[in-house]
């Protein structure tokens, strides 16, 4: 059993897929630059409104006009988009179409493991074996279709024995069409011989390959459709009772293979495609747009697609990349050197130079959420405005496997990573990128050196300091620092500090106890200033101390003891306190 999508009107679906309220409108798409902007695909209601392939762009407005105005004498409303009826003229999207191609690859890849991409609009599957799976034919088709329908493409779906009768019956019959073995000559016998030369090529390669370009393939077509008019073969029923043998005589191979093709005959082997794994979504806009929020809709639109996309494969998003190209401004004009011209660097802040622009969100963990998705672009936008206005964006995803836990029943319910997300790029829009996240040691031997990394649910605390008591029980000591350091006023007995008090405050204490001294130094080699202390070199003696502090009526055995780190400053033989432990 094989299987074939078609999609009708290719161009024009792209378009809707990502407009859908263009469903309800008669749609035609434009190719060429004005003016020599011609029709080339157009759906049934640009059909009834009587455009047709070829019309100029001006001819094609003119019956657009002529259905607003006979709306308007009836009292229907104006020429609006959201009038259902009305003629829409849209430009050919090359980069919407690979997108919609791309996701029924998609679907297809997700469907069956073998799949022959045939054509933009046509894609055959071999679905052999997969009966225990999904079902039956008629259910294999009903599954296939909302598959279809879930990425915003409307298709006919058709099952039948062999490859090429699947694609007939595609191509001819709208909907869902299951042909049993056996029954392809009464079922495809009333499509027209046009649908069988359309699809010579996908169902002949060899025989289309002998035929070097387009233009003469088409003139080939034409010659041969007229040949089965004037013989008066006008669908496949006709052509498949004319004998084999005065076929070949007069049109040669092709006409064997013609005859065979109608009676639903003959096998071939599909020539398989891989997976893509790349996921892209783009669209052109009409007018450009200058603030988050109207892009806010067509990044929706654009992210809602991607997820469909990545559902079908069971797929979910690493990172999203957001490019969007920029309209191109007198006033953003500078000097530009010569490399910046000849395109030696890929992006710049000058915006009539490089007009494109590019954001990277690494997602903590493999998602799927399009609202997710949404909101954190809102925030990273904000955070870096485009600095012109938009007129085409792209955003792709990198993708992963979809993530799978596992909770305890008596462990705490953490926040979920999406939404703890969207926390955290509310909070870095604040305080301002890079200062929000966890704070992750550098391999230096300097203790307070560290820096701000992306925070990730899940992540432990590690190298705890525990402290022994004699009961053994195991107690967790927390370091905690002081910044800036106090300075310290300390009275040294025998090399070691006995007292000390900080200058800035009336606090003062005995030394119970003291350890140290320890020497650390580091950084020497660099060219750094002193007078940098977080990251210059430094050269100290430090000490842990137990320091009681007596109240008016308490003796000094009876004070509490309170621990803090110290340290001398080799250089200036300065004292600082820069950590206590709770």
């Amino acid at each position: 059993m094989f299987a074939c999508i078609y999609v009708p009107d290719f161009p024009v679906e792209a378009i809707v897929r990502s407009e859908p309220l263009l469903r309800e409108h008669a749609v035609a798409v434009l190719e060429g630059k004005p003016p020599l902007a011609r029709v080339i695909a157009l759906n049934e209601k640009a059909r009834g409104l009587g455009i047709g392939t070829g019309m100029t762009k001006l001819q094609a407005a003119v019956f657009c006009e002529e259905r607003s105005n006979n709306d308007v004498s009836q009292g229907r409303g104006t020429r609006k988009l959201n009038s259902p009826g009305s003629g829409v003229l849209r430009q050919r999207s090359p980069e919407q179409e690979k997108a919609a191609h791309a996701a029924l690859l998609d679907v297809a890849h997700a469907f069956s493991p073998r799949v022959e991409d045939s054509a933009p609009d046509v894609l055959l599957m071999d679905l052999s074996g997969l009966e225990r799976l999904y079902g039956g034919p008629a259910k294999m088709g009903r599954d296939l279709k909302s598959r279809v329908t879930a990425v915003g493409i409307e298709a006919n779906i058709a099952l039948a024995a062999n490859p090429d009768a699947a694609m007939h019956a595609a191509r001819g019959f709208q909907g869902i069409t299951v042909i049993p073995a056996g029954s392809e000559v009464q079922r495809l016998g009333v499509l027209p011989v046009q649908i069988l030369l359309d699809a010579l090529a996908i169902s002949s390669p060899k025989l289309a390959n002998q035929e070097s370009s387009a233009r003469e393939r088409e003139k080939l077509r034409e010659q041969r459709l007229d040949t089965l008019e004037g013989w008066g073969v006008r669908d496949f029923r006709t052509l498949a009772l004319l004998p084999e043998h005065a076929l070949t005589s007069r049109l040669g191979q092709i006409g064997a293979q013609l005859r065979r093709l109608a009676r639903g005959e003959g096998m071939r082997t599909l020539a398989l495609c891989a997976p893509q794994s790349q996921f892209e979504e783009a669209m052109e806009l009409e007018c450009p747009v200058e603030t988050i929020e109207p892009l806010a809709f067509v990044l929706n639109r654009l992210l809602q697609q991607l997820c469909a996309r990545l559902e079908a494969r069971a797929l979910a998003a690493q990172e999203l990349r957001l490019r969007l190209q920029l309209e191109h401004r007198v006033g953003d004009e500078q000097t530009t050197t010569i490399q910046e011209l000849n395109g030696a660097t890929s992006f710049s802040d000058n915006v009539g130079a490089k007009p494109m622009m590019e954001r990277l969100l690494r997602l903590p963990v493999a998602m799927r959420d399009s609202k997710v998705f949404l909101k954190l672009l809102q925030l990273d936008l904000a955070a870096h405005p485009p600095g012109a206005p938009i007129i085409k964006l792209w955003i792709a995803a990198q993708p992963a496997p979809p993530r799978s836990a596992q909770r305890g029943l008596f462990l705490p319910i953490t926040p979920e990573p999406e939404k703890l997300e969207i926390t955290l790029a509310r909070i870095n829009a604040i305080v301002g990128e890079r200062r929000a996240g966890i704070a992750r040691g550098l391999d230096s031997h300097r203790r307070d050196s560290f820096q701000i990394t992306r925070f990730i649910a899940g992540d432990e605390i590690s190298n705890p300091l525990t402290m022994t008591l004699p009961d053994t029980r195991q107690r967790v000591i927390a370091l905690r620092l002081i910044r800036p350091a106090r300075r310290l006023k300390v009275n040294l007995s025998e090399g070691r500090p006995t007292t000390l008090a900080f200058e800035s405050e009336v606090l003062w204490g005995k030394v119970m106890w003291s350890a140290g001294p320890w020497r650390s130094s580091g950084d020497w080699w660099t060219e750094n200033s002193k007078e940098n202390l977080p990251t210059g070199p430094w050269d100290r003696e430090e000490w842990d101390i137990a320091i009681a502090m007596p109240r008016n009526d308490a003796s000094e055995e009876q004070a509490p003891l309170t621990l803090y780190r110290i340290y001398r400053d080799t250089d200036t033989s300065e004292w600082f306190a820069d950590a206590c432990y709770d």
